[in-house]
C-alpha cells in the first residue's frame, strides 16, 4: 500500500469516524426519554427500540476504529507550524476514541441486558449505582471525556496554525464538543453538521496535492549583452 493509499484511508477515517460517532449519539438521544432519566426509564425505552439501540452501540464502536485510522494519518503528516498542537490533539483524540469502545460497551449493553433478564427496578437502580463507583469504568469515562472533548479542539487549532484547515473548521470543532454536553435531539443534529464541518477539511488536507516549490538554479557569472 502506497503513501497515497495510506492517506486516503486516513482521510476516510477522519470523515467516517466523526459521522458514525455523532449518528450513534443522535440515535441515543432519540431513544432516551427527555428530562432527567433513571436507569429504569432508560431500560424501558430500550425495550421499545432494541434494534435502534443496538445500532447506536455498534456505530459508536465502529467510529473508534475510523477515528484512530484518521488521527494516525494526521500524526505522520504533521510538520512545521502547528505540528506540536496537531500531534498532541491527534493523540488525545485517538486515546478518547479507544476509550469510547469501553464506554460504549459499558453504556449500551447493560440497559439491553437489564431488560432481557427481566430484573426488578430496584435491582436495576442498584446495579447502575454500583457501576458509578467502579474504578475501571471511571478511568474509561475520564479518558473518553478528556480525549473526545479536548483532543479535537487542540487538533484543529494545530491544523489552523499550520494553515492546513480554515478558521471555521476550528470553530466547528468547538461547536462539536459543546453539543456533546448539551441534551436534546437538536443538539445531536447540530453535532453531526459541526463534526463534518470540522473534520472534512482535515481529511482534505491529507489528500490535497502538496504545493510544488520551484527550485531556481543559482546564476553563475553575469549575462553580458551582445
Amino acid at each position: 500500500m502506497t503513501t497515497t493509499h495510506h492517506r486516503r484511508v486516513a482521510a476516510g477515517g477522519l470523515v467516517l469516524g466523526p459521522l458514525l460517532f455523532t449518528l450513534a449519539d443522535l440515535l441515543r438521544r432519540l431513544i432516551e426519554p427527555t428530562g432527567i432519566n433513571s436507569a429504569t426509564t432508560i431500560t424501558r425505552a430500550v425495550d421499545q427500540h432494541r434494534g435502534a439501540w443496538l445500532a447506536a452501540g455498534l456505530l459508536s464502536v465502529a467510529s473508534a476504529y475510523c477515528f484512530v485510522a484518521g488521527v494516525a494519518g494526521l500524526i505522520t503528516t504533521a510538520s512545521g507550524r502547528g505540528a506540536r498542537f496537531t500531534t498532541v490533539g491527534a493523540v488525545l483524540t485517538g486515546i478518547g476514541a479507544v476509550a469510547s469502545v469501553g464506554h460504549a460497551v459499558a453504556f449500551y449493553s447493560p440497559y439491553a441486558l437489564y431488560d432481557t433478564a427481566r430484573i426488578t427496578a430496584s435491582d436495576i437502580e442498584a446495579l447502575d449505582r454500583a457501576s458509578e463507583t467502579s474504578p475501571l469504568l471511571i478511568a474509561i469515562v475520564v479518558l473518553f471525556m478528556i480525549g473526545m472533548m479536548v483532543g479535537p479542539v487542540i487538533l484543529l487549532f494545530g491544523m489552523l496554525r499550520g494553515r492546513r484547515t480554515p478558521v471555521w473548521s476550528f470553530v466547528a470543532a468547538i461547536v462539536f464538543v459543546a453539543c456533546g454536553s448539551t441534551s436534546g435531539a437538536a443538539a445531536g443534529v447540530l453535532a453531526i453538521a459541526a463534526a463534518l464541518a470540522a473534520f472534512i477539511p482535515a481529511a482534505r488536507s491529507l489528500t490535497a496535492p502538496s504545493p510544488i516549490r520551484l527550485q531556481h538554479p543559482a546564476v553563475q557569472g553575469s549575462i553580458q549583452p551582445r
